[in-house]
C-alpha cells in the first residue's frame, strides 16, 4: 500500500488510526529533553476498546476486522492479569480486596491497541527507534514478531526475550500511584540492532473515556495503602 493510501487512514492525531514514518515524538509526550532522534522511527495504527467506538478510524476490511478480533481476544487476558495485580496488592498490603478489584475500577475506561512496524536499521545505526520511556496506563499487554524491546534495569539496558506467541506484561504509571509504589513502572525502548522489520503490537489498557479521538482521563482512585502506610 502506498504512502498515500495509507494516510486516506489518518485522523490527524495518533489516538486513532494511521500515522505516518517519524510523525510522532515519544520524546515530546514525555518531555525527554534529548536533543537527538526526537521522531520515533516506525508507522502505526491505532484502535481503541472496544473497535465500535465512534473515534476509531475504518481500516483495511481484513486488517480492521483482525484488530478488532485480536482487541476481543485481549480482553481475557486483561481479565486474568489485573486478578493477578489485585491477588498481589491485597496480600502486599494486608486488605481484603475483591479478585476483579482493579479490572471494576477501569469498567468504563478504553483500551488502546497500536499495530507498530520498526523499519529495519540500514542509515540509521547510530538511531534508538523509540526513546526511553515508561507507558502512562495502567498495565501494557505486547505481542512482538522480532525482539528488540530493551527494558534497564540497575542501569543498564537489557533485551527483553519475546517468542513466538509469548505476551510481555508491563506496568504503567497509573499501577505505580494506585499501589503506592508496590508496583514499577519499567523504562523501556526500542534498540536499534535489529536486522528485520519489527511489527508489534501494545495493547494499553485503561486510556480513560474516549469519543471522538478525545481522551477524558477521569479514571482513578487513591493510593492503596496498608495500615500505617503514607501515600
Amino acid at each position: 500500500m502506498s504512502l498515500k493510501q495509507k494516510m486516506g487512514y489518518s485522523s490527524g492525531n495518533n489516538l486513532a488510526g494511521y500515522v505516518a514514518y517519524r510523525n510522532e515524538s515519544v520524546a515530546s509526550i514525555h518531555k525527554s529533553g534529548s536533543p537527538k532522534e526526537q521522531k520515533d522511527l516506525r508507522e502505526t495504527f491505532s484502535m481503541s476498546s472496544p473497535p465500535n467506538n465512534d473515534g476509531n478510524v475504518l481500516g483495511p476490511y481484513e486488517f480492521y476486522n483482525a484488530m478488532s478480533e485480536y482487541i476481543e481476544q485481549l480482553q481475557s487476558v486483561e481479565k486474568a492479569a489485573k486478578q493477578i495485580f489485585t491477588a498481589a496488592l491485597s496480600s502486599a498490603k494486608g486488605i481484603d480486596l475483591p479478585a476483579t478489584y482493579l479490572k471494576d475500577v477501569e469498567e468504563h475506561a478504553t483500551g488502546l491497541l497500536r499495530a507498530s512496524r520498526y523499519p529495519s536499521t540500514s542509515g540509521f545505526e547510530d538511531a534508538t527507534k523509540l526513546l526511553p520511556h515508561s507507558d502512562l496506563g495502567t498495565i501494557t499487554i505486547l505481542a512482538s514478531s522480532e525482539e528488540g524491546l530493551e527494558e534497564i534495569r540497575d542501569g543498564r539496558w537489557y533485551k527483553v526475550p519475546m517468542g513466538k506467541g509469548e505476551l510481555h506484561v508491563s506496568v504503567g504509571e497509573v499501577y505505580t500511584m494506585w499501589s503506592n509504589g508496590l508496583f514499577k513502572n519499567n523504562i523501556h525502548r526500542v534498540g536499534k540492532e535489529a536486522k528485520k522489520d519489527r511489527i508489534s503490537f501494545p495493547y494499553f489498557t485503561s486510556q480513560g473515556k474516549r469519543s471522538s479521538n478525545v481522551i477524558d482521563t477521569d479514571v482513578g482512585i487513591s493510593p492503596i495503602c496498608s495500615n500505617g502506610e503514607e501515600p
